[in-house]
């Protein structure tokens, strides 16, 4: 179904375009973004912090244990690049003038799934490993490889190549593409942190959770139109065609950068 406004993909766009964009995009498809998000993050919390941690039988008060924790922040790896995955394919959806869904979000977005996991996996220890170098290559990876996830899904890449093409993208740009990565973090961490210390007075376990699934959503909603179109900003900056379709063919050969 057609949208009766096309989103364009092919503009530059600085910092306050593109958080005002990602917001009004949002806000106007709250529910397939949401939906999009929750499918793969609800469980994951309900389970995690909620059952294991006990958050659900003692709220706020929940003291969970350290491997809590340490699930949590290791199915991120996991969780990200799916959700990414999904925001990708609606926000390519919005860049044909379609009304999005999230059934056809699932259907282009599905083929790439595991190579969205499998380059943020690659992201995330190459990131680990330069932190323990002295933390200024880690640094400079965060920033080099934001992109893998976009470019597993958009650019139909294999892991390896979409850290290459993160690379590319940001390459001449590291200082700027640390700026809009900055900025933005602190801006959704600190909407989801202020919400969330609003929750922490609410006593009932079951509504504590519920809030907690919903502000995850929320903010990985918001961070994974922000990066993509951010991606896509780096890729007009770099003059390469948009891509336009919302399906890759899975069997079609990866191509290098």
């Amino acid at each position: 179904m057609a949208s009766s406004e096309t989103l364009d993909l092919t503009r530059h766009r600085e910092l306050g375009e593109l958080l005002s964009t990602s917001f009004s995009l949002f806000f106007r498809h709250s529910a397939v973004f949401l939906t999009a998000a929750l499918m793969v993050s609800a469980p994951v919390t309900l389970i995690v912090d909620g059952i294991w941690g006990r958050a659900l039988a003692e709220g706020a008060d929940s003291s969970p244990p350290r491997e809590v924790t340490w699930t949590s922040t290791a199915l991120s790896v996991i969780v990200i690049p799916l959700v990414t995955a999904l925001i990708v394919a609606i926000v390519q959806g919005l860049g044909r003038g379609e009304q999005p869904t999230v059934g056809d979000a699932l259907r282009a977005a599905s083929g790439r799934f595991a190579a969205a996991v499998g380059a943020v996996f690659l992201y995330a220890i190459g990131v680990a490993i330069g932190f323990i170098a002295l933390i200024v290559p880690g640094i400079w990876l965060l920033v080099r490889w934001a992109f893998a996830a976009q470019a597993a899904v958009v650019d139909g890449l294999g892991p390896v190549d979409a850290l290459r093409r993160s690379a590319e993208l940001v390459k001449d740009h590291w200082w700027r593409t640390l700026g809009m990565l900055l900025a933005s973090g602190l801006l959704f961490g600190l909407i989801g942190a202020v919400i969330t210390a609003v929750l922490t007075g609410i006593e009932n376990g079951v509504i504590y959770v519920a809030g907690l699934i919903i502000i995850e959503a929320f903010v990985l909603s918001l961070t994974g139109i922000f990066g993509t179109l951010l991606f896509f900003d780096l890729r007009a900056r770099h003059e390469l065609p948009w891509q336009g379709a919302g399906t890759v063919d899975p069997e079609a050969p990866e191509r290098p950068t």
